[in-house]
């Protein structure tokens, strides 16, 4: 084949290429879109009465979280519903909400420079890993931008850090101690259990894994046998959970931290056929962990009240936008919105809170 045909073949070649992945990429995003979070779980407490007031008519926020993940979508849900609210009000509020693909620090800090030079009126970041990006907030925050923090990931002063306030779950930690009690519960106090811890450097993954090491400590006749990192990716937590089926034939139950890496497990239990005999204990309301709640095969999952983390995070944006501080017009350095576990009998009920009801 001469040269010239070759390369026609090649390029003809990339064009399908690209095609086909164009097409997956858009069936993916269509799938994920009919997942999406539309509502909110009754733990939900902020309401449009007693709104703070703006002093101004016109904000534009940058919003900047670890990872494109479903989890986010419902403080989204949260955050369009103040936005909404405060337009009722005459208050018209613009935003970005952005991430990297995966859990990168450097694209997180990358995009929290792009965001400063839009000239937003607050920065809100959920922190990837402090030690990377703290140095950027400060830097901004020295030449007058305002930073929050929210969602799961904070940094605080004890970190070097002076973002204003933080909205969101203070008490990883508990969460990963209240799963880690009702799988030891569960399984009488003894036996073989294994671990997806998330990701490294996750603050709130990091602090759950403290929450669970914490309570295993307690029972001697439990071991922990296997521990992995999944990195909140879907189809690697369900091949190490597949690998400590294999390893482990006595395993007893699979503790989860994060929201992505119940899904994996009990696609991986459920398929090897011993669905409701391995306990899984996980985090959050992914509509698929929610189903497999239902189905039996995971135990319980630790919901947290996202709906509340945006909406609360729109009003603590206009409080900081405005010059107000912690102890002077915000109410709290560290406004905690807290979660709840969620046994088979309210499976159905979270599905239709969160999803709509068929």
């Amino acid at each position: 084949m001469c040269k010239k045909n070759l390369w026609k073949f090649v390029s003809c070649l990339l064009l399908i290429c690209s095609a086909v992945l164009f097409s997956m990429s858009f069936a993916s995003s269509s799938e994920a879109a009919a997942d999406l979070v539309t509502g909110k779980t009754d733990m939900s407490k902020t309401t449009n009465e007693n709104l703070y007031q703006p002093q101004g008519n016109k904000y534009y926020f940058a919003y900047t979280y670890k990872l494109v993940h479903p989890w986010y979508d419902a403080i989204k849900v949260g955050i369009d519903q103040a936005v909404k609210d405060y337009a009722a009000k005459g208050v018209a509020i613009t935003y970005d909400y952005t991430a990297p693909v995966g859990a990168d620090a450097v694209a997180q800090l990358n995009m929290i420079e792009q965001a400063a030079a839009k000239n937003p009126a607050v920065i809100a970041v959920d922190v990837t890993q402090a030690d990377v990006v703290v140095p950027i907030m400060n830097e901004l925050m020295n030449k007058g931008v305002k930073i929050l923090t929210f969602s799961g990931g904070d940094a605080d002063a004890s970190q070097g850090c002076k973002r204003i306030a933080f909205v969101g779950n203070t008490d990883n930690k508990g969460d990963g101690a209240k799963l880690a009690e009702e799988l030891a519960k569960a399984i009488n106090y003894e036996g073989e259990v294994a671990c997806l811890d998330g990701s490294i450097g996750a603050s709130s993954h990091e602090e759950r894994i403290v929450g669970f090491d914490e309570v295993m400590a307690k029972y001697p006749k439990i071991k922990v046998v296997d521990r992995q990192r999944d990195d909140d990716d879907l189809e690697n937590a369900v091949k190490l959970t597949e690998n400590m089926l294999q390893k482990h034939p006595n395993l007893k139950g699979i503790w989860c931290n994060n929201m992505t890496n119940p899904i994996g497990a009990a696609q991986a239990v459920d398929s090897a056929g011993k669905g409701g005999k391995i306990i899984i204990v996980g985090m959050d309301h992914d509509l698929r962990a929610l189903e497999y709640l239902k189905k039996g095969v995971i135990y319980c999952l630790q919901v947290q009240n996202n709906y509340d983390m945006g909406y609360k995070l729109v009003e603590t944006s206009l409080q900081a936008a405005d010059g107000l501080t912690v102890g002077n017009g915000i109410e709290t350095e560290k406004y905690n919105v807290g979660s709840t576990t969620v046994f088979k009998d309210k499976a159905q009920e979270f599905i239709d809170l969160l999803y709509g009801s068929n």
